[in-house]
């Protein structure tokens, strides 16, 4: 009891000093993570916020701990593998003699969901490709900053560069319009980060780094994104915008056909697959991006009847891990995984052990594709998953009321999967940034 005692205490210091004395902070997270009193669900917290500030010894330090005294759910071995990933993508950011500087706006490489990861490192990599001696520079933005209102409105057509500015600031941080101006070529990517929730005025605010480059005379192009299909004001202000832009392209055909710009299919898919793995007998388990707790259980529960049915060992492998606690120990007891994250290629080792996956994630079903692993997957409140089932006869589209079992059974006699054409698509994103610079010169 006093050991834990300790732990919440050290919890507590830490909380407090996070932003007045980081360093402190830092040391309270690791006693408070580590030791005979430590809470395993604190623990994870805590790694989770030393990897948000960058403190990735102290994470590992963290991981290393609980892997030595036991990890029978194989939570922090996929764990360490992300954060030793991310120290590495850290080391390896500077170019020398770079030829041609450019800032990435939106890079979803360094959060903990692997989809997003997957998705960025495709696209730096097509990047890099196509300009050999290219600088990156990744700027993240502020989500609730596309509910904010600002004082103009979005019909009037063009805007202001101070009031750009002003939202580009908010969205994207003070030093955004520094990011441009020292930049050669501006790219955004949208990812999935719009939604129906969003404005038409957070529409404009997150369209601020396209519009600041073009204001300042900028290259600029908007690739490997879903748009949502809207309606009314926002649809044509969309439409419009795109139209004048000219160097805007989908991850998604309904989007792209939807608003008439180019079809880039989703750079997640130029990964290299990995080796086939001839013993494979998990069911990967993924939750639903837009999906509340009480869904993504359902989905749990569903899946776990599956691999009780097929004798599969369950593989739950997502972000929003801690809404599974509840059945941590039954995973556990069927020789299951039970992890939030992991590396890239840590992530491919395991699901390629996988005969199904069943869940919500859109990009967690292109890697489970890219492994040869076919997909149940929810419709869940996002087109995308939509898209993919057209996209391949490997993504079977379902809802809470399908017949799950005849479902896996369907899916699970089929063959191996279909290839997918990574290096055409490859070729596509190379032609597509080369054109974006060649018809707005440097």
């Amino acid at each position: 009891m006093f050991e834990g005692m300790k732990s919440a205490i050290h919890w507590r210091f830490a909380k407090k000093l996070r932003n007045s004395n980081p360093d402190r902070a830092a040391r309270h997270l690791v006693l408070a993570a580590t030791g005979r009193g430590a809470d395993v669900s604190r623990a994870r917290r805590a790694v989770g916020l030393l990897v948000a500030d960058k403190r990735y010894s102290d994470a590992r330090m963290i991981c290393r701990e609980h892997i030595t005294t036991g990890d029978p759910s194989g939570f922090w071995r996929h764990y360490e593998s992300f954060v030793d990933e991310l120290a590495s993508s850290c080391r390896q950011q500077e170019v020398s003699g770079s030829k041609i500087k450019i800032a990435l706006f939106n890079d979803t490489d360094f959060r903990v969901n692997i989809g997003c990861r997957l998705t960025s490192q495709g696209l730096k990599q097509q990047i890099l490709d196509a300009f050999p001696a290219a600088e990156i520079t990744s700027i993240g933005f502020n989500f609730a900053a596309f509910r904010k209102e600002f004082p103009k409105s979005t019909s009037a057509g063009g805007y202001e560069l101070s009031d750009i500015e002003a939202r580009l600031s908010t969205a994207y941080g003070e030093d955004a319009v520094d990011h441009i101006t020292a930049a050669d070529f501006v790219i955004l990517q949208p990812e999935g980060s719009l939604d129906h929730r969003t404005t038409a005025e957070g529409l404009a605010t997150f369209f601020t780094p396209i519009l600041t480059a073009r204001k300042l005379g900028k290259p600029f192009a908007v690739l490997n994104g879903t748009i949502p299909i809207y309606e009314g004001e926002r649809s044509d202000y969309l439409k419009g915008f795109f139209r004048e832009l000219g160097h805007v392209a989908a991850r998604d055909e309904i989007s792209a056909e939807y608003y008439g710009i180019e079809f880039l299919a989703d750079a997640a898919f130029l990964r290299i697959s990995p080796a086939p793995v001839a013993d494979r007998d998990g069911c990967l388990i993924t939750t639903g991006a837009r999906n509340n707790a009480e869904e993504d259980v359902e989905i749990l529960k569903a899946a776990l009847k599956i691999c009780k049915a097929w004798k599969l060992r369950p593989v739950v492998l997502t972000h929003a891990v801690e809404r599974f606690s509840p059945y941590e120990a039954e995973i556990i007891a069927r020789g299951g995984i039970f992890a939030e994250t992991a590396s890239i290629e840590r992530a491919a080792e395991t699901i390629s052990t996988c005969r199904l996956h069943i869940g919500g994630r859109y990009h967690m079903a292109i890697f489970s594709l890219l492994c040869n692993v076919p997909s149940l997957l929810f419709d869940v409140k996002t087109h995308k998953n939509q898209w993919l089932e057209r996209y391949s006869p490997r993504i079977t589209l379902v809802h809470p009321h399908t017949d799950l079992d005849a479902a896996a059974a369907a899916v699970l006699s089929g063959g191996v999967s279909q290839g997918h054409q990574a290096s055409t698509t490859a070729e596509k994103y190379v032609h597509f940034l080369k054109r974006a610079v060649a018809e707005q010169p440097l």
